[in-house]
């Protein structure tokens, strides 16, 4: 990740994200809206997770990279926020993390809406200057 991005830069594309998310994915009401959480990450080769016991979203900017691999990584995780994850450890255990529909499908969500979310902060971004 660019080192001249500030925390506060970090949070403000997360919550750039999470309107995104929001209005271009949708969240059920039970559920609710996540919080998410901007942290450095420890796990070589984890960008984010999800904790669906504190409905929280956590990107390791430092495992990042890019600001693309950032979004991307947010998507992925809101997408676990949207799933029915009461049988995601049984089925991890079965398949694998690689082979996990699960997984799959938040790969396949990321995938589908990195660029255009990318594109709008950009512009975003742009009003600014």
């Amino acid at each position: 990740f660019p080192v001249t991005i500030t925390r506060s830069e970090r949070r403000e594309l997360a919550q750039f994200c999470l309107d995104y998310c929001l209005e271009n994915i949708g969240v059920s009401k039970r559920k609710g809206i996540p919080k998410f959480s901007i942290v450095k990450g420890k796990v070589s080769d984890t960008f984010g997770q999800y904790c669906p016991v504190k409905k929280t979203i956590y990107v390791y900017y430092n495992e990042c990279g890019t600001v693309g691999k950032f979004i991307s990584t947010f998507i992925h995780e809101f997408t676990h926020h949207t799933q029915n994850l009461k049988n995601y450890d049984k089925i991890l255990s079965r398949v694998g993390y690689e082979n996990h529909p699960l997984e799959i499908e938040a790969n396949e969500v990321a995938k589908e809406y990195k660029q255009d979310c990318l594109e709008q902060f950009r512009k975003y971004i742009m009003s600014y200057e």
